[in-house]
């Protein structure tokens, strides 16, 4: 139970990135989709950090760190619908979208610090992997159902998927609370030097290994951020297709392999190397990424449900690994290290994304410039694999 607020948390933000794009690009054009998205990187970049290093300031029991968790998850359902009426109120410009998902985002990345705090606080190191599984499993069943629901939602009703993703996350926000409810009074790590600050955060990162998995995730959010954001917009704009056929063919290949390998790669990892799972499915997922910038043919269709499986390997595992590398009575402040990396790779990758598209459009013709998406995301993949090649040898992954 851990794990249910993954499932909607990122079915909101997989909605968000996804189909708003759909909205508001003919009016907006691939830059300010770009802007748009990497917003909620933003705000990843600080909340996290403030959020986290503020958890374990007030935090000496699970019980502690509740009200903040419940407190951004309604900000987070609160904004996710307004965006829902927004949408179906017929709005199409970037700025009628713009207050309310500065709530979205803000609130996404503060539930966060909290949420991923308690892992390490209840959590055995050597049962990890698996719970990190747990929670990948629930993140991908919720990125799925966004992708494909959302899309047949959008078909019924613009605002429908945004109102669905609200619902969805109060719901498992309330189904965590309750499951939480017999280990409320399990003590947090409490750190008695009384060095609770951003300071004490950055101060991690001269742990090579929590460096290393800190640029990683950034690297890897980059990728993520830029495809969330131009996905739909490349079959849809790029290939002509109906957002139908990518909700019914496409994410379905997607939902495959994420199905495939969220409840198993913890398992795997934990018996041999995290570090191992990652380099191959890393490897894997940024080759796969590559095709579609060269071909649009129906035989890459193939290799969609493969691809899928490296991504939802990234998604699950890197949380994992920094729980072991973590000092004790640093967990929420490393929680907000982890999220700040995720927050700066979640900016850069759909306005990185969005220049290159209108650079390459007169180039991309056949695509107007959509496919170049793909090598972005390719790109900042395989500059992660030397950097997991440095930590492969380290006796705690």
């Amino acid at each position: 139970m851990l794990g249910a607020p993954a499932l909607g948390m990122a079915m909101v933000v997989t909605v968000i990135s996804t189909y708003l794009p759909v909205l508001v690009v003919e009016a907006s054009g691939p830059v300010l989709v770009g802007v748009l998205i990497g917003a909620e990187g933003f705000f990843g970049i600080f909340m996290p950090l403030l959020v986290g290093t503020w958890s374990d300031r007030r935090s000496t029991t699970v019980r502690d760190r509740l009200p903040l968790l419940v407190g951004f998850a309604v900000v987070v359902v609160a904004a996710m619908a307004a965006v829902g009426v927004t949408a179906g109120l017929g709005a199409r410009s970037f700025v009628w979208y713009a207050p309310v998902l500065v709530l979205v985002f803000g609130g996404y990345y503060a539930f966060l610090a909290p949420y991923w705090s308690i892992y390490p606080d209840l959590v055995p190191d050597q049962e990890s992997g698996r719970s990190r599984s747990a929670e990948g499993t629930m993140r991908v069943i919720g990125v799925g159902l966004a992708l494909v629901g959302g899309g047949l939602l959008l078909d019924v009703w613009v605002g429908l998927p945004f109102l669905v993703g609200a619902a969805v996350a109060a719901v498992v926000t309330v189904v965590l609370v309750v499951a939480l409810r017999p280990h409320l009074s399990e003590p947090v790590e409490k750190d008695t030097s009384g060095r609770r600050s951003l300071a004490t955060a950055f101060s991690l990162l001269r742990e090579p290994g929590i460096r290393v998995m800190c640029l990683a995730e950034g690297l890897w959010n980059f990728a993520l951020s830029a495809l969330r954001a131009f996905v739909v917009l490349y079959f849809t704009v790029g290939l002509d297709r109906s957002s139908t056929f990518v909700a019914t063919v496409i994410f379905p290949l997607v939902a495959v392999g994420i199905a495939a390998a969220a409840p198993t790669v913890g398992w795997l990892a934990d018996r041999v190397g995290q570090v191992r799972v990652l380099l191959v499915a890393t490897t894997v997922y940024a080759v796969g990424m590559a095709l579609p910038g060269f071909t649009s043919a129906w035989w890459v269709i193939v290799v969609i449900p493969v691809v899928a499986a490296g991504a939802a390997t990234v998604m699950t595992l890197p949380f994992s690994v920094l729980m072991r590398l973590i000092p004790e009575r640093n967990h929420g402040a490393a929680s907000g290290l982890f999220g700040f990396s995720r927050g700066l790779g979640s900016t850069l990758g759909p306005l990185v994304a969005g220049v290159t598209i209108l650079v390459l459009a007169p180039v991309l013709d056949d695509t107007q410039g959509y496919a170049a998406m793909w090598w972005v995301c390719s790109a900042a993949l395989l500059l992660t694999i030397p950097l997991l090649w440095r930590v492969r040898h380290d006796d705690r992954l």
